[in-house]
């Protein structure tokens, strides 16, 4: 009976992915010009802000990877990095390229952290939500300071996010296996590792540029033909005593496809504690886009999706609840 009920879900499961993607194409074909130019916009995004901040990030933290020096580097912060999240002290390098180029340079790094030996698999795990943060340029600048006219606001979103993170990574701290003490080093030539390092940096950037676009004409469908309808009408449900609670549940709902699209809404609403800490917690959660260019990286991890997601769930939570206490305070 487990099985039979198992094989129908499944069934179904792929069911409901075909029409959605049927449906997808069709939308495509009728209205070719107007998504065409959502693409193009999502492209013009990558190509102008995304592309320059991300390729040296992962052009160096690849090379970095590569030459077989992070273990030594890393040693001094061994000790408290076990401590505080059962891992070795790559944690820190990872968890500060991560806080300061944002997503997804953290999920790539583990990804080359686990293909040079560095990490096993539940290190890889437990890295995943640590390492999986937005940057200062973002939150602060783009959020904060362009969308909610506020510096003092980019800084708490920000705050808040990185903190999010760290308090969820404690959470498992004793999830997977338990950390290896040999692992393999890789000494490669450097005129190799110029290559491979260069290669997949321009690899992984035209795959992230390629989730911004399509997710950039996905997010368009779901507005113009009101697919988070239900959602958007659960999530009015808390927020019915707010004025224009409405407009900022619709704002919140779409931004968990692009997070981009749905802070900049929900600035619309003014800068108050409610507005902002849901802002910070669509960066902490990162939209649809984000999680598939990070799931892009940490499958080739060993990371498990499900974990993850329950992971983001957590974090976009707490970093929610700092940044709404933080809020009251300073406004």
């Amino acid at each position: 009976m487990v099985i039979k009920a198992k094989f129908k879900f499944n069934y179904i499961k792929k069911g409901i992915i075909l029409l959605i993607l049927c449906f997808l194409m069709v939308v495509l074909v009728c209205f070719p010009k107007e998504y065409q130019e959502s693409c193009y916009n999502g492209i013009s995004l990558w190509a102008i802000i995304v592309l320059p901040s991300l390729l040296p990030f992962f052009f160096l933290t690849a090379l970095l990877t590569s030459t077989g020096v992070l273990l030594k580097v890393c040693a001094p912060f061994n000790k408290i990095s076990k401590s505080l999240f059962n891992l070795k002290g790559v944690a820190f390098y990872c968890f500060a390229m991560s806080i300061l180029s944002g997503y997804p340079v953290g999920s790539k790094i583990i990804s080359e952290l686990y293909e040079k030996g560095y990490v096993n698999e539940g290190e890889s795990s437990r890295l995943a939500i640590l390492c999986s943060t937005s940057g200062p340029l973002f939150t602060i600048g783009a959020v904060g300071i362009s969308m909610f006219g506020s510096k003092t606001a980019g800084i708490v979103i920000y705050l808040s996010h990185v903190l999010g993170a760290f308090i969820t990574s404690l959470f498992f701290k004793n999830y997977g296996k338990k950390p290896e003490q040999n692992l393999r080093i890789y000494n490669n030539q450097i005129n190799n590792a110029l290559y491979e390092s260069m290669y997949s940096s321009v690899v992984s950037c035209l795959i992230v540029g390629g989730f911004i676009s399509v997710f950039y004409v996905f997010a368009e469908i779901a507005t113009n033909f009101n697919l988070l309808f239900f959602l958007e009408k659960l999530l009015s449900f808390p927020l019915s005593s707010v004025e224009f609670g409405n407009g900022i549940s619709k704002a919140f709902t779409y931004g968990l496809i692009e997070c981009t699209r749905g802070a900049k809404n929900l600035s619309s609403f003014g800068t108050n504690a409610l507005t902002v800490s849901l802002a910070t917690a669509l960066c902490s959660f990162g939209g649809i886009s984000i999680i598939m260019q990070s799931i892009v990286f940490l499958s080739k991890a060993k990371v498990k999706i499900k974990i993850f997601l329950l992971q983001k769930f957590l974090q976009m939570i707490i970093s929610f609840l700092i940044c709404f206490a933080l809020m009251l305070v300073l406004y």
